[in-house]
């Protein structure tokens, strides 16, 4: 090999490893490949939180549902317009109503409970409801989970003792 060279060549390497420290390009190509797997990450972690806020619902729905037989067995009718919060309510259940609203309605032999989702376009959520009923001496009771997110979840009360989920809606138990 040319001595000229070899002795530039020598000098390059020694002057390199004096030079401790990344380029700016090593600490770009660092950043992007961050960003990349963020990009890939942020979507799986945001679906996470939408399972986590349904299952909440859902929860709550079956909470419900257990709560009004409770309720029918001491007096013979299910609770009617009761407002469920994280306070106290005639029921006795507790639910988180940051994310879903729940409404219940109920007479001498059915209930029904809807738990919405004001914002379930954004947050990726499904509505639930869920249904309850009475008849010669049996409960019978239904979960319904809505087919798309922000669709209607809702329980066919017209008989007591078939409650069925309506168009729309699958049945979870």
């Amino acid at each position: 090999m040319n001595s000229i060279f070899t002795a530039k060549l020598l000098q390059t390497l020694r002057n390199k490893k004096a030079n401790k420290g990344f380029t700016l390009i090593e600490l770009l190509v660092v950043v992007i490949i961050i960003g990349v797997l963020a990009a890939v990450a942020l979507p799986n972690l945001l679906s996470q939180v939408g399972k986590a806020r349904e299952s909440e619902a859902k929860t709550a729905v079956g909470s419900i549902n257990r709560a009004q037989q409770a309720f029918h067995f001491e007096r013979q009718s299910f609770a009617n317009g009761t407002t469920v919060t994280n306070a106290s309510n005639e029921l006795g259940v507790v639910v988180n109503p940051d994310f879903y609203s729940f409404a219940i309605t109920g007479n001498a032999t059915t209930a029904t409970v809807a738990a919405t989702d004001a914002n379930a376009a954004n947050n990726g959520t499904r509505n639930y409801g869920g249904g309850i009923g009475f008849a010669a001496g049996a409960y019978d009771s239904a979960l319904c989970q809505s087919d798309a997110v922000g669709g209607a979840a809702t329980a066919n009360v017209g008989t007591a003792t078939a409650i069925t989920c309506n168009a729309g809606s699958v049945e979870l138990n």
